[in-house]
């Protein structure tokens, strides 16, 4: 890093190599540490006096101490080389993202254009994927800190009687799994576009890249029961999907930007949840079309794609009501076309040649709970039946057992079932199995 009187300027490369040199330190912290790991005394060797047994202690507490000290600095400087890693990563994207606006600006005035002719910016009170990323990442490091004090809290209230720490327990588990988020967010250096810690918590995260190969974007809505501290398994699955497409061509959005039902019974039947969520991922659709937009991948037509899963669904049937950006629309063992959809007039989206899907396994629950529509209970109309809907094919699991019955709901996002690899070609506008059309 450069000092000068007017400011400071960051060289990423002094800042990669500061970060292996953290990373070599704690590498050797962790071997002294090893060298620690010394067999225990014998009682004899300080001699056949009283005081042989106290030395003893002594030395194997000194031990334990230093081992502890030791593997806490250790933990600390990775995080230091983490925290550098990523100041260089963010710097690198931020040349690049100015970089590009530069040619744009640069471009547009070179083919007789003014500034007046430059597209509008994006809505008021969004911000570029790039900028969310970097803010996010820096609340996620607090939050870190935060939920690891709050463990430590409900250990300690912890009585030893299984039937009063019930509950507790539920709650230590949860705010394990939200750690193990936020640890991994970190060192994996994601691309979280949202996060909101407080009640179930929310976060949207951007998986792949939307760059000069971008094809096509995939953004994902899980369904009832998802929360911060089972995120994880949604990430997980669009990292299948993205390193699936041979071409690196497919980006994918996991989006639950906001509270989902906690449970089947009496929230999941309740309309609220998607009347909230819907216009949210209205807007976001349009926020993603502006960075595609503002991307290398501007001039490749990138077709966007919206899937959502059971109670998912009913929030991406809503959005299409508030004009949804999409190309493609998918229900996945959907609760319905969304809150007073009742046939094509109530949806208005922002494309006027969308492609919708919907696929349901033989012997899911959720077909029982379809078109049953009272006051602000339901979803809509049945995906399956939905005039221009094309049904999909479910299949069988990869090793031929056949995808059905209630634990089929989530199976279907097995990874490389048939369902899985018929939802991955809509993803990439590949070629589907279709549910034959009766005569």
């Amino acid at each position: 890093m450069e000092v000068t009187t007017a400011g400071f300027r960051a060289v990423p490369t002094a800042l990669d190599a500061a970060a292996a040199e953290f990373t070599g330190n704690a590498d050797r912290l962790n071997t002294i540490r090893g060298q620690l790991t010394t067999p225990a005394i014998d009682g004899n060797a300080f001699g056949l006096v009283p005081q042989s047994q106290r030395a003893m202690q002594a030395h194997g507490n000194s031990l334990q101490l230093n081992s502890v000290e030791l593997e806490s600095a250790a933990t600390q400087t990775r995080r230091l080389a983490t925290g550098v890693t990523a100041a260089a990563t963010n710097y690198r994207r931020g040349d690049t993202q100015v970089s590009q606006a530069f040619r744009q600006l640069l471009g547009g005035l070179a083919g007789g254009s003014t500034l007046a002719d430059a597209p509008a910016a994006a809505p008021a009170g969004t911000a570029p994927f790039g900028a969310r990323i970097a803010a996010n990442r820096s609340a996620i490091a607090a939050e870190l800190t935060a939920e690891r004090q709050r463990l430590a809290d409900y250990r300690a209230q912890l009585t030893g009687d299984p039937a009063v720490d019930h509950q507790l327990r539920e709650t230590i588990a949860r705010s394990q799994a939200r750690i193990e988020l936020y640890e991994n967010v970190i060192a994996e250096h994601r691309k979280i576009l949202s996060f909101d810690p407080s009640g179930d918590g929310s976060m949207v995260e951007l998986v792949g890249d939307i760059d000069a190969g971008t094809r096509n974007v995939a953004v994902f809505v899980p369904g009832t029961t998802s929360e911060l501290a089972n995120f994880e398994r949604y990430h997980d699955g669009a990292v299948g999907f993205v390193d699936a497409a041979p071409r690196r061509d497919l980006a994918m959005v996991v989006w639950m930007d906001g509270d989902l039902p906690s449970n089947l019974f009496p929230q999941a039947p309740s309309a609220s949840y998607a009347d909230e969520l819907g216009p949210r991922l209205a807007d976001f659709s349009r926020q993603l079309r502006a960075e595609i937009g503002g991307s290398a991948a501007a001039g490749n037509d990138v077709q966007v794609t919206f899937a959502g899963h059971s109670y998912g669904g009913a929030v991406v049937g809503t959005a299409e009501q508030h004009g949804l950006d999409a190309n493609r629309v998918l229900h996945i063992e959907s609760a319905g076309m969304g809150h007073r959809v009742d046939g094509p007039e109530d949806l208005r989206p922002a494309q006027p040649d969308v492609q919708r899907y919907s696929m349901t396994a033989p012997g899911d629950p959720i077909a029982w709970v379809r078109d049953i529509n009272i006051g602000n209970w339901g979803h809509g109309a049945d995906p399956d039946e939905f005039p221009g809907v094309v049904r999909l094919e479910t299949g069988n699991y990869a090793d031929g057992r056949p995808l059905e019955g209630v634990s089929a709901h989530s199976d279907v996002l097995t990874y490389h079932s048939d369902a899985w690899w018929n939802i991955y070609q809509v993803f990439t506008g590949g070629p589907l199995v279709t549910v034959p059309s009766l005569p």
